[in-house]
């Protein structure tokens, strides 16, 4: 299969691309101009796009793939006003650039990552239900809207898998375990919020796993068909709890002020617990894929 993937660049993004590129799949990565390509897959065909509508339609038309993989996005969590014009710019004008080339292209089939932040807060009988937790995920929630009008006026089949926090080897990002990596390291004392949020972790590798799952449900599913479904990590655990399992794994001393730190704005205390993705489920558990990153450092 041919498929075309963007966000190769980042973290997760750059597994999935890695995970196709080995189960035989034609890879492509789309990049902005002047983006770092060194961590790219080396077997992945780079289309470096120009920015504009015209240039995206010409790259997809060129690469001309079976199926779309988006995993490209701007994260903020509590956006600034100079935040605005970057999350629009990433998450809705992109994509919906990306769409419309996939539109005239002929292709119909496309994985995106959504966020479990999209649900801030649920009732039991309505899992689904969206609350945005901040303006990210509010601009997540809006690409599927753009997905829906593809859906029903030009045949695109879609499925979002939607993400709670990630980790797995060559994490660059500013996540928790880099955070208790430096202050292991620096021995250093971390001001912290009281640290009763619970939350939940998935190795980038299950994350690879359900893209898989996902591409083969999308790729065989009738025409117009919109789906959107949770991958995410069987353990629940607050982020006490969590540190406890890191100074036992690791075998590190981590020094925190709990509750030095007030909770910020909309903090999610409780992980959204949607519906998994059917056919998939967690194989790496958290102790196993913390005790691997430790081995490897």
């Amino acid at each position: 299969m041919r498929l075309l993937v963007t966000g190769g660049s980042g973290f997760v993004g750059g597994h999935v691309l890695r995970g196709m590129a080995d189960d035989g799949h034609a890879v492509a990565a789309v990049v902005r101009g002047g983006s770092d390509t060194s961590r790219l897959d080396t077997r992945a065909q780079v289309l470096v796009h120009d920015g504009s509508t015209e240039g995206l339609h010409a790259l997809v038309a060129g690469f001309r793939p079976d199926a779309v993989l988006h995993i490209a996005s701007k994260f903020v969590a509590q956006h600034q006003p100079a935040d605005i014009d970057p999350l629009i710019e990433a998450n809705l004008r992109f994509g919906c650039q990306l769409l419309d080339a996939m539109s005239r292209s002929g292709v119909d089939a496309i994985v995106d990552f959504g966020t479990s932040w999209q649900h801030f807060h649920t009732a039991p009988d309505e899992p689904q239900a969206y609350h945005p937790v901040s303006l990210y995920a509010a601009t997540k929630q809006a690409f599927q809207d753009l997905i829906r009008f593809y859906a029903e006026a030009r045949g695109l089949r879609a499925l979002t898998l939607k993400l709670s926090d990630t980790y797995g080897p060559g994490d660059t990002r500013a996540k928790v375990i880099a955070l208790l990596n430096r202050i292991s390291a620096s021995g250093e004392t971390l001001a912290m919020s009281p640290g009763d949020q619970t939350f939940n972790l998935s190795h980038v590798d299950d994350v690879v796993g359900a893209v898989r799952v996902a591409l083969a449900r999308v790729t065989a599913a009738p025409a117009g068909t919109v789906e959107s479904w949770a991958v995410r990590g069987e353990e629940q655990m607050t982020l006490r709890d969590f540190v406890q399992l890191y100074r036992e794994v690791t075998g590190r001393a981590v020094d925190i002020e709990w509750g030095k730190r007030p909770y910020r704005d909309r903090e999610v205390m409780k992980p959204w617990l949607g519906p998994l993705l059917p056919g998939w489920r967690q194989q790496v558990p958290l102790r196993e894929g913390l005790a691997a990153l430790v081995a490897d450092v």
